[in-house]
């Protein structure tokens, strides 16, 4: 046989084998679904990583409040509070003086104190200032020091060189302390009166700088008329501030 007969002889022999191969191996697909079921039975080694989530942002802090700082008090605000003065602001005494018979009358007005001292035939004016429930009074010749207290006044009167004793209760209008002046002919006339709620009263006027005068005619609380003049006594309100003794 000739030699390229031979060789085609073999090549087809050779294809003749390889075809059932072939046929065998195309007819039996790969069977995929085992492997499917078990990827979807297979436990994974590691869980999915979950989202990650943000940690909780934390509120800020509240600010400290700070408490209010007392204020530290000054020497001013620490000093112990002023004692209020126990004097009456105002208030009228009128009552005898012991030893001598005569009549005084002491009237405070908001601290201001004035006094009037007669027995018919001597008399004074006193002015001065009360606080701490103590007077004090001076006049021309004349001199009145008293303690408040307990409704009345009580003290000592001098009058040149004499001194007597007193307590005079407080007293109401009508009843206390008069005083009236005029100017007649170039004259200055003073009138003085006390009145005492037992009824009993005194009083004197006296005429020019020189203080001679007279007793005064009884005052019931109106007009005083002296040899055709007319007086009209005034509380002590009036003259308070004004009396010059």
């Amino acid at each position: 046989m000739a030699a390229g007969a031979l060789l085609t002889v073999a090549l087809g022999i050779a294809s003749a084998q390889a075809a059932p191969a072939i046929e065998q191996a195309t007819a039996s697909p790969i069977d995929t679904s085992s492997e499917a079921e078990a990827a979807e039975t297979a436990t994974p080694d590691e869980t999915p990583d979950e989202a990650p989530t943000e940690a909780p942002t934390e509120s800020p802090a509240a600010e400290a409040t700070e408490p209010p700082q007392e204020e530290t008090p000054t020497p001013e605000d620490s000093a112990a509070p002023e004692a209020v003065d126990p004097t009456p602001k105002k208030v009228d005494y009128a009552g005898v003086v012991q030893g001598n018979g005569g009549l005084v009358a002491i009237s405070i007005r908001d601290g201001k104190a004035v006094a009037y001292f007669c027995d018919g035939y001597i008399e004074a004016w006193l002015k001065g200032t009360a606080e701490n429930n103590t007077v004090t009074l001076k006049g021309k010749d004349a001199r009145i020091t008293a303690t408040l207290g307990g409704g009345k006044a009580e003290g000592r009167l001098q009058f040149k060189n004499k001194s007597w004793r007193f307590s005079a209760p407080v007293v109401k209008k009508p009843s206390g302390l008069y005083r009236a002046t005029a100017q007649v002919r170039g004259a200055r006339i003073v009138g003085g009166w006390i009145k005492l709620p037992s009824g009993q009263s005194v009083g004197r006027l006296a005429l020019g700088s020189g203080g001679a005068g007279e007793s005064a005619p009884a005052f019931d609380g109106g007009a005083v008329t002296w040899y055709g003049i007319q007086l009209q006594p005034q509380e002590p309100d009036a003259f308070i501030d004004t009396l010059n003794p």
